[in-house]
């Protein structure tokens, strides 16, 4: 009997052991299985994105002959035109209307998939700080992008960042900062100068931000960034900097700012700062009034203002309630020399306040306006695992429309537009 108990005993070790093992490993297949399809369909969902930008740049191209286009952006809605292809059966019905239950191509029978497609050409590109510096000292593109960093920063609301120390106990005032940016980012190993009444120049003296004092110690790039969160690095941008600032940067594309792409107020004041025609407006001595008209420029967008021309955007901003007023086809009726009522529904600037006239020469210099060249693309792709949490990928991607891709071995792989960069989570 006691043998017999004995022998039971050890095979029912034997058996539980083996029976958590065979269940690991059976839960990693599951696991690795369901990363690949989240892998597949996050593919899945970045070549859709393809097609739509595609699709995109025919239009921006089209409306030239039909203004009827102007300003039609159909990335605005790719989740969820997305949602007829990469969602379950009820997404899919709700994005076409009907069921398609027995309809092959449209959801995803293992999961879901989506994106995100965010236009950035209206944000500043902190990569024109390593633009070089000439014979003369830092190129034009060095000297708008500390332009534009100084009017971005120089709001008086954002002073308790200057007055302390960062995160990692570093002082520094709005000048020092602008600089740090630009020397992490520029191409030699000479401090430079930010000065409010003439262009930068270099100092001759050696870049010395505390790096090597760090608690991780490490080198600034002295090359452009390949990723906006590299900026978290430069001496100042600690948690703080990058909340309120963060949303303003980008690395990819040109040096001016899009008028079609503004999605940032803080970026709409700083144009409107650098192309003021009178500097010493009281407009934008009064950081509440130039917040308003910048809040206003965002809202245009969504009553039809694309500002397609940067003298479109000119004319708004000198007079957004007389815009809005033309709009309504009230003429000039509540414009603000008109007398007219408010008109419901328009927005309308804060009493006592008025458009700022701005210089379209110094305008052209800081900004540009017509087809979105770059997108940055969040494309995911989700597999249910109930009752444990989904398996997730995402795959983030920037995107250049008029980027040619060089593979000369394929023909089809060398039309306009192409993904710049890649990486997935």
């Amino acid at each position: 009997m006691l043998a017999v108990v004995t022998a039971v005993a050890i095979c029912m070790v034997i058996v539980n052991e083996f029976g958590t093992s065979t269940t690991i490993d059976m839960m990693q297949a599951r696991n690795n299985r369901d990363q690949m399809q989240a892998h597949f369909l996050a593919r899945s969902s970045l070549n859709l994105t393809e097609l739509i930008v595609r699709l995109q740049l025919r239009l921006d191209t089209a409306s030239k002959d039909f203004e009827q286009l102007q300003g039609v952006q159909i990335t605005d809605f790719a989740d969820p035109l997305m949602a007829a292809f990469g969602g379950d059966a009820e997404q899919v019905q709700a994005a076409i209307g009907i069921s398609m239950d027995q309809t092959k191509g449209l959801g995803a029978s293992i999961g879901t998939f989506g994106v995100r497609i965010t236009p950035v050409d209206g944000k500043i590109n902190v990569n024109c700080g390593g633009a070089g510096t000439g014979a003369a000292g830092p190129t034009g593109e060095v000297s708008l992008m500390a332009r534009s960093l100084q009017s971005l920063i120089y709001p008086p609301a954002f002073d308790p960042i200057f007055e302390e120390p960062d995160g990692d106990g570093w002082r520094r005032d709005r000048r020092t900062q602008v600089a740090a940016i630009i020397d992490y980012v520029d191409k030699n190993q000479s401090r430079i100068e930010i000065r409010d009444d003439k262009p930068p120049e270099s100092t001759g003296g050696p870049e010395d931000y505390g790096y090597e004092n760090l608690r991780d110690s490490y080198k600034p790039k002295n090359a452009q960034m390949d990723s906006v969160a590299e900026l978290k690095l430069v001496r100042g941008v600690d948690d703080r900097f990058w909340t309120l600032f963060g949303n303003a940067f980008r690395v990819w594309g040109g040096c001016k700012v899009n008028l079609r792409a503004l999605d940032d107020t803080k970026v709409v004041a700083a144009v409107i700062s650098l192309s003021a025609k009178d500097p010493n407006d009281p407009v934008l001595r009064d950081p509440q009034a130039l917040w308003a008209i910048a809040n206003l420029v965002l809202t245009a967008k969504q009553f039809g203002f694309y500002f397609v021309e940067t003298g479109e955007f000119a004319t708004f901003v000198k007079d957004p309630a007389a815009a809005f007023a033309g709009l309504a086809g009230g003429g000039e009726e509540g414009g603000q020399g008109g007398s007219g009522a408010a008109l419901p529904g328009l927005p309308q600037l804060p009493p006592g306040i008025k458009g700022i006239e701005l210089d379209t020469a110094k305008l052209n210099q800081v900004a540009a306006s017509g087809t979105i060249e770059n997108y940055q693309v969040e494309a995911w792709g989700e597999v249910d695992r109930a009752p444990f949490l989904p398996a997730r990928r995402t795959l983030r991607a920037f995107w250049n429309q008029k980027h040619v891709n060089q593979q000369a071995r394929n023909q089809q792989l060398t039309k306009t537009g192409a993904w710049l960069h890649l990486r997935e989570e």
